[in-house]
């Protein structure tokens, strides 16, 4: 199966809004601040405007966002974070509020889920339990031909089809060579056939789903999306029913084969991890709006605000509040940091004032003690073989501590209660605005 086998589309969302009607006993905590929205309901070819409608619950705002062709594109976020709406948006299983969305050149915000020539893998396989492997991966392909005949057909041609259909079914429950195959059938087969080879699940096609491990049932899943030769491939949470070990091999497969086939990808996860391994771009998202996107990489190293800086990367950040006594010294009760050059201008409208500082586990070394090294008691050791991490506190009051995550060699002995110094990399550090949460960057 080449890469021409598949064709690809651009999905473009335009302000994109979701509401939901309130219910009774509804929490909105978690979407605050919540921004209700109504439509008009008069047609037009512009953007429908929110306005503000108090019994409704908005669950997406202003979410513009273009995913190139061929790319695998993850939305990444916590769970009530509106990522699965935002796919269900794109299959066309939930309605619009307001905005657009765009497969290729076609507006899809009112076509059906069948016209919209996409593919998407649930999180529980969805697999017709009656059916084998093979049907399962033909199911799509029947479908999507029987809706391609056209409507005016010649009474020769409707004559020769109905014979056709009445042999297969007479035929159906012979042994397999002895049934009739329509060319139809022999396309379909040959179409299932490839896809079987490429997911290597050949032996696997006269089984029933029952008979099948996590994740061959995956892949079946995976083989069916693939099967229908989609614009757009929708993996909502295809991983998270599968042990840890498996869920490794399963993504491994799953990049592989989006990069051989090219098919524009929009994966939701809620698991940080997998995002970073699989997504050539990811959106954090959170309460419903887009926080970052950008490449797995550039999250990890330049988070756009606190709230991307903790969720992304395991452990996370470690987040101590520090005062800003000039333009390049930060304080706390327990170590003061005198900071390079580059962030003298943008520190200087901060002075006296009290920001974020963020430091990832790795980027604080064991030291000797010093005023400019910070100090800490260990609470926890997890030796993991390959690196250890521990779990400290910093003292500085009679009841108050601060929490802080450490990486350190393997090798090194710690034992708990010991109190450590570590020195940190300055240019490595992060700033957060504490009212906007913003991350500070230097120009340089």
């Amino acid at each position: 199966m080449t890469d021409s086998d598949f064709a690809v589309a651009q999905v473009v969302f335009e302000d994109v809004y979701k509401s939901f009607p309130t219910r009774k006993g509804d929490r909105t905590s978690a979407l605050a601040p919540v921004e209700s929205i109504q439509v008009d309901p008069t047609p037009t070819d512009t953007t429908p405007q929110p306005k503000t409608q108090p019994d409704m619950m908005t669950v997406l705002r202003r979410i513009n966002l273009t995913v190139e062709e061929g790319e695998f594109m993850v939305l990444v976020g916590p769970s009530g974070c509106g990522k699965s709406t935002l796919l269900r948006l794109i299959a066309g299983l939930e309605d619009l509020t307001g905005g657009n969305i765009w497969i290729g050149d076609r507006k899809i915000n009112h076509l059906p889920p069948k016209a919209r020539d996409i593919a998407m893998v649930f999180q529980s396989y969805a697999l017709y339990p009656h059916m084998s492997v093979y049907n399962n991966l033909a199911f799509g392909l029947r479908r999507t031909q029987s809706q391609r005949i056209p409507k005016r057909r010649s009474p020769l041609v409707v004559m020769r089809n109905g014979c056709e259909s009445g042999l297969v079914a007479a035929t159906r429950l012979l042994p397999k060579p002895l049934r009739y195959r329509s060319k139809r059938e022999k396309w379909i087969e040959q179409q299932v056939q490839q896809v079987a080879e490429v997911l290597q699940i050949e032996s696997l096609l006269d089984r029933l789903p029952k008979q099948l491990s996590g994740g061959q049932k995956q892949r079946v899943a995976l083989g069916r999306a693939m099967a229908r030769d989609p614009q757009v491939f929708l993996m909502d949470e295809p991983l998270s029913n599968l042990d840890a070990k498996l869920r490794t091999q399963t993504r491994a497969q799953i990049v592989k084969l989006q990069r051989q086939l090219g098919t524009t990808t929009v994966y939701v996860t809620h698991d940080q991890t997998e995002a970073m391994t699989m997504g050539d771009r990811i959106a954090v998202m959170n309460a419903g709006q887009i926080q970052q996107i950008s490449s797995p990489l550039e999250l990890y190293n330049r988070p756009a605000n606190r709230f991307v800086a903790q969720f992304i990367g395991s452990p996370p950040m470690n987040f101590i509040p520090v005062q800003v006594k000039t333009s390049r010294r930060l304080y706390h009760p327990q170590f003061s940091l005198n900071l390079p050059e580059v962030w003298s201008t943008l520190l200087q409208p901060y002075q006296g004032q009290t920001l974020t500082l963020g430091i990832r586990p790795e980027h604080l070394d064991l030291a000797s003690q010093d005023p400019c090294h910070i100090p800490a008691e260990v609470e926890l050791v997890e030796a993991l073989g390959h690196e250890t991490y521990l779990s400290l506190h910093l003292n500085h009051g009679s009841d108050e501590r601060e929490p802080l995550i450490v990486r350190i060699n393997p090798y090194q002995q710690v034992t708990v209660g010991e109190q450590l110094w570590f020195s940190v990399q300055l240019d490595k550090i992060h700033l957060f605005d504490n009212r906007t949460e913003v991350a500070l960057r230097p120009n340089a």
